[in-house]
């Protein structure tokens, strides 16, 4: 495979793909660790995208596809698989209708762009993506959702290329949404766009949805972690707390003393709100059985966050997840991915 390899970087240069080489992750990743990629390429185009796909495909070359590197851990050394990033591909085309507004995304615009886009036009539905780290493309992997919005609430289809590199369609009753999950999981597809389409009744104004997206943005800064590099959340879960008490009846007693204080806390001592759950954070780690002696451990502001308190090692974070993922068993599903066993 190595000698596969060894053709890719002569064909890039002559095809003219930017690409960086032996580009360290760790510059890119949220959790600020990883290895170094032989061939961090990031195509410009859709056409660009297609003759990737077809080199890459009759030469038996494997390739990875990532976005914007916000819940994926890359193990540590260097990284001979071929990275495709489409954070190049980043327009939104508008085309407002009188039934409404038409969209045509690129896979690579970050969500947070894509929900200011819609919100600055005082079109609701999208306020809740504000703050999301990952692209569209990746948001569609994962359906993501956040504060009343899905990424999949507006969307009508979803142009990729396939394994041969063609460019096709699914129609969003064709991508298998459900929490967390979509087609896209099953198979090596590249998503070039999305198409949405938002209604005229989702028109309310632009001082109504900026006071709404502020509100989840106030939100999100108390209630998730900012200051240290992390992975966002690291279960597909709406409540780790709640889905831990069916593990056992410690854990069920414990969800229960923890929202009982947390509501005397909150309303009698909200000041000391903050202080509160990082003992609620502590006694949880305790529970796990997580070491945090190698430069990972929970936010102190939720179980359910990863962070890096200053280590370069991706491996360490990656034992961290492993064991965790032991100890939740089948209370949730993970939804940082891990990408240790990549050549």
């Amino acid at each position: 495979m190595i000698a596969n390899y060894n053709l890719i970087r002569p064909w890039l240069t002559e095809n003219h793909i930017k690409t960086y080489y032996d580009f360290k992750i760790s510059s890119k990743s949220w959790l600020n660790v990883g290895g170094v990629i032989k061939n961090f390429i990031t195509p410009e185009n859709t056409e660009d995208c297609k003759k990737i796909l077809k080199f890459l495909i009759q030469n038996n070359i494997k390739f990875y596809i990532l976005g914007n590197i916000s819940n994926i851990i890359v193990r540590d050394g260097e990284i001979f698989t071929p990275i495709i990033n489409l954070n190049n591909l980043s327009n939104i085309i508008e085309n407002e209708t009188d039934e409404g507004l038409d969209l045509k995304v690129n896979a690579g615009t970050s969500m947070t762009k894509f929900s200011k886009f819609v919100t600055k036009r005082g079109i609701t539905g999208c306020e809740g993506l504000v703050g999301i780290p990952g692209s569209i493309g990746g948001g569609i992997v994962m359906n993501a959702g956040s504060y009343g919005s899905c990424i999949s609430d507006h969307l009508v289809s979803v142009e990729y290329l396939d394994t041969s590199g063609e460019l096709k369609f699914f129609k969003k009753k064709e991508l298998n949404l459900d929490f967390r999950k979509s087609i896209f999981q099953n198979n090596n597809y590249l998503i070039i766009n999305a198409n949405f389409f938002i209604h005229r009744k989702n028109y309310i104004g632009e001082d109504k949805t900026s006071s709404i997206m502020s509100k989840i943005v106030n939100i999100r800064t108390n209630t998730q972690e900012k200051k240290l590099p992390n992975l966002g959340s690291i279960f597909s879960t709406k409540n780790l707390y709640k889905d831990l008490k069916n593990k056992n009846i410690t854990f069920y007693l414990t969800y229960y003393l923890y929202k009982f204080f947390s509501f005397l806390t909150y309303k009698f001592y909200k000041k000391n709100f903050a202080n509160y759950r990082k003992l609620a954070v502590k006694v949880y780690t305790k529970l796990l059985k997580l070491d945090t002696s190698h430069g990972f451990s929970l936010s102190d502001k939720t179980i359910n966050s990863l962070v890096n308190n200053g280590s370069l090692k991706a491996d360490s974070a990656i034992v961290f997840l492993k064991e965790m993922k032991i100890q939740v068993g089948d209370c949730a599903s993970l939804e940082n991915i891990i990408l240790d066993d990549i050549d």
